[in-house]
């Protein structure tokens, strides 16, 4: 299994750096202009048409990058895109390079060296294999070089007995077999919702500039508790089962109502994936996707279909549990190729036997 892992540093925003991002912005929008105009997404077709012109302005390697980068954009938009914030790729060793804490970029001047001291929270995955990077400039005017790690990690380890089931909700952000419920920020969610309406509805200088204050807020927030749900997560199995989501956004439609949708496409179901995958990945733990047909209403005792209102499950066998939870005990037997056992899982086990459900909180 490949991990990676991405390191934000902090460099100093020069003059040939500033320079650069400004000709590589214009460049990449001449390069998506030309593509889109012309309907070619491959690079190598696109490459005779805006090389000449880049050359003008921008080094060799650069220039390959945005042509890249710009085919990579014009494949997945649809409508023609608008640069308004450029991040410039990297390639190791060709147009950056690392060094006793020197960092060396190439600039439309030539190359660069940037000095800088290298966090203690990343400074284990600096002996990793670098791929390609990012530089960037955020809103502010602060520039990061993002490093982009891998490493081959051999997840197939003898010692991996814990399974865990994990089913992932809008209510309930995460219900593990284990019994643990982490309950979704909704409350949070809301107040942001409802600042971000009462603003934009407002309209004034002030507004909008608190608007600008506020952006990204709630994007920070959510990467926050999604860091430390999934190290909770990955801390306490050896081999983690997830529900493979793809394409649940496109399910949505007018009969479901706006306000449903708008609580999808808030759900960073995905982030909080992809964070417990690169942790295990990590620590040599192993990450299972399997298909979610019916692992909420099938009865994890007795494998039957049973009822879900709301948050609650009941089953004609007498087995009734918190319906998150009933879908982690699913999801958890799933990959296992022996017979299921229902007496081994001591939890499902002491549901059925005094017949109550889970509490919410």
């Amino acid at each position: 299994m490949e991990s990676c892992v991405t390191a934000k540093i902090k460099i100093p925003a020069t003059e040939e750096i500033l320079a650069t991002l400004k000709v590589y912005k214009e460049a990449l929008q001449f390069c998506i202009d030309t593509s889109w105009e012309k309907k070619i997404r491959n690079n190598v077709e696109l490459h005779p048409f805006v090389y000449p012109k880049l050359r003008e302005t921008l080094p060799a390697q650069l220039a390959i990058a945005c042509i890249k980068q710009a085919c990579g954009m014009v494949k997945k938009a649809k409508s023609k895109p608008t640069i308004r914030h450029v991040s410039i790729r990297y390639n190791f060793p060709r147009s950056a390079s690392f060094k006793n804490n020197i960092l060396s970029i190439l600039t439309i001047k030539g190359r660069v060296k940037v000095r800088f001291s290298v966090p203690d929270c990343y400074r284990e995955y600096f002996s990793w294999e670098r791929a390609e990077s990012l530089l960037h400039l955020d809103r502010k005017g602060k520039c990061f070089f993002l490093f982009i790690f891998s490493k081959e990690i051999n997840t197939e380890s003898p010692l991996q007995k814990r399974v865990l089931g994990v089913d992932l909700g809008i209510n309930n952000l995460a219900a593990c077999s284990d019994g643990t419920i982490f309950k979704s920020p909704k409350t949070k969610l809301i107040q942001f919702s409802y600042m971000r309406s009462k603003l934009q509805a407002k309209g004034t200088k002030s507004a909008k500039r608190l608007l600008r204050k506020l952006s990204g807020r709630q994007r920070r927030f959510m990467a926050w508790v999604n860091h430390n749900v999934s190290k909770q997560i990955v801390a306490n199995a050896d081999t983690i089962v997830l529900e493979d989501l793809k394409g649940i956004r496109k399910s949505r439609n007018r009969f479901m109502g706006k306000r449903l949708n708008r609580w999808l496409n808030g759900w960073a179901f995905r982030q909080l994936q992809r964070f417990i995958a690169y942790k295990a990945g990590i620590l040599r733990k192993r990450v299972k996707f399997v298909s979610p047909y019916l692992t909420s209403q099938t009865c994890s005792y007795c494998g039957k279909i049973g009822s879900r209102h709301g948050d609650s499950f009941v089953c004609s066998c007498g087995f009734s549990a918190h319906a998150d939870l009933n879908a982690s005990f699913n999801l958890r037997r799933l990959p296992v190729t022996q017979p299921y056992n229902p007496c081994d899982d001591s939890i499902v086990n002491r549901l059925v036997e005094h017949r109550v459900k889970v509490p919410r909180d």
